[in-house]
Protein backbone atom coordinates (compact mmCIF):
# COMPACT_ATOMS: atom_id res chain seq x y z
CA UNK A 1 0.00 0.00 0.00
CA UNK A 2 1.13 3.39 -0.83
CA UNK A 3 1.46 6.06 1.60
CA UNK A 4 -1.68 7.66 0.48
CA UNK A 5 -3.29 4.31 0.79
CA UNK A 6 -2.04 4.03 3.93
CA UNK A 7 -3.06 7.71 5.12
CA UNK A 8 -6.56 6.92 3.78
CA UNK A 9 -6.78 3.67 5.63
CA UNK A 10 -5.53 5.17 8.94
CA UNK A 11 -8.27 8.28 8.58
CA UNK A 12 -11.08 5.86 7.92
CA UNK A 13 -10.21 4.07 10.58
CA UNK A 14 -9.63 6.49 13.13
CA UNK A 15 -12.73 8.22 12.03
CA UNK A 16 -14.40 5.13 13.31
CA UNK A 17 -13.29 5.08 16.26
CA UNK A 18 -14.31 8.64 17.12
CA UNK A 19 -18.22 7.91 15.86
CA UNK A 20 -18.04 5.15 18.04
CA UNK A 21 -16.80 7.44 20.85
CA UNK A 22 -19.14 10.35 20.20
CA UNK A 23 -21.80 7.94 19.56
CA UNK A 24 -23.00 8.75 23.18
CA UNK A 25 -23.04 12.35 23.05
CA UNK A 26 -20.79 12.59 25.53
CA UNK A 27 -16.92 12.45 25.28
CA UNK A 28 -15.32 11.89 28.22
CA UNK A 29 -11.25 13.01 28.83
CA UNK A 30 -10.91 9.26 29.01
CA UNK A 31 -12.39 8.61 25.65
CA UNK A 32 -10.81 12.03 24.44
CA UNK A 33 -7.51 10.70 25.31
CA UNK A 34 -8.14 7.23 23.91
CA UNK A 35 -8.48 8.91 20.10
CA UNK A 36 -5.20 11.22 20.89
CA UNK A 37 -3.18 7.81 21.39
CA UNK A 38 -5.24 6.17 18.73
CA UNK A 39 -4.76 9.35 16.30
CA UNK A 40 -0.49 9.34 17.54
CA UNK A 41 0.28 6.42 16.82
CA UNK A 42 -0.72 6.82 13.21
CA UNK A 43 1.50 10.19 13.83
CA UNK A 44 -1.23 12.58 12.81
CA UNK A 45 -0.19 15.90 13.01
CA UNK A 46 -2.86 18.68 13.79
CA UNK A 47 -4.35 18.90 10.23
CA UNK A 48 -4.91 15.21 10.05
CA UNK A 49 -6.30 15.32 13.30
CA UNK A 50 -9.00 17.54 12.57
CA UNK A 51 -9.55 15.60 9.26
CA UNK A 52 -10.48 12.55 11.63
CA UNK A 53 -13.23 15.01 13.03
CA UNK A 54 -14.33 16.55 10.09
CA UNK A 55 -15.59 13.31 8.91
CA UNK A 56 -17.14 11.89 11.43
CA UNK A 57 -21.14 12.27 10.86
CA UNK A 58 -22.64 11.04 13.88
CA UNK A 59 -25.43 8.34 13.00
CA UNK A 60 -24.40 7.60 9.60
CA UNK A 61 -23.25 3.83 9.10
CA UNK A 62 -19.89 3.17 9.12
CA UNK A 63 -20.65 0.66 6.17
CA UNK A 64 -18.95 3.10 3.52
CA UNK A 65 -16.36 3.60 5.48
CA UNK A 66 -15.42 0.22 6.52
CA UNK A 67 -15.80 -1.50 2.67
CA UNK A 68 -12.70 1.05 1.89
CA UNK A 69 -10.63 -1.02 4.56
CA UNK A 70 -8.31 -4.68 4.20
CA UNK A 71 -9.88 -7.72 6.49
CA UNK A 72 -6.58 -6.79 8.79
CA UNK A 73 -7.66 -3.70 9.06
CA UNK A 74 -11.26 -4.75 10.29
CA UNK A 75 -10.05 -7.28 12.90
CA UNK A 76 -7.77 -4.42 14.47
CA UNK A 77 -10.75 -1.90 14.35
CA UNK A 78 -12.82 -4.34 16.03
CA UNK A 79 -10.41 -5.07 19.03
CA UNK A 80 -10.03 -1.08 18.90
CA UNK A 81 -13.95 -0.48 19.29
CA UNK A 82 -14.53 -2.65 21.83
CA UNK A 83 -11.75 -1.14 23.97
CA UNK A 84 -13.02 2.25 23.12
CA UNK A 85 -16.20 1.67 24.25
CA UNK A 86 -15.08 0.66 27.14
CA UNK A 87 -13.38 3.42 28.30
CA UNK A 88 -15.87 4.83 29.82
CA UNK A 89 -17.64 1.90 32.12
CA UNK A 90 -20.38 1.57 30.02
CA UNK A 91 -21.19 0.40 26.08
CA UNK A 92 -23.95 2.70 24.78
CA UNK A 93 -26.55 1.47 22.34
CA UNK A 94 -24.98 3.83 19.56
CA UNK A 95 -21.82 2.33 20.54
CA UNK A 96 -23.26 -1.23 20.38
CA UNK A 97 -24.64 -0.48 16.90
CA UNK A 98 -21.25 0.59 15.31
CA UNK A 99 -19.12 -2.35 16.85
CA UNK A 100 -22.03 -4.73 15.45
CA UNK A 101 -21.04 -3.36 11.96
CA UNK A 102 -17.85 -3.82 11.79
CA UNK A 103 -18.30 -7.87 12.93
CA UNK A 104 -20.92 -7.92 10.18
CA UNK A 105 -18.41 -6.29 8.16
CA UNK A 106 -15.96 -8.84 8.90
CA UNK A 107 -18.16 -11.91 8.67
CA UNK A 108 -18.86 -11.96 12.69
CA UNK A 109 -22.02 -11.14 12.59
Amino acid sequence: MDAAGTYERNLLYCQIVAQLLIADAAVTDEERAFLERVMDRFQFGPEQKQAVFNGVNIGEPVADKLARLDEQARYELLDELEAAAEVDGSIDPGEQQIIEEVRKAIGGG
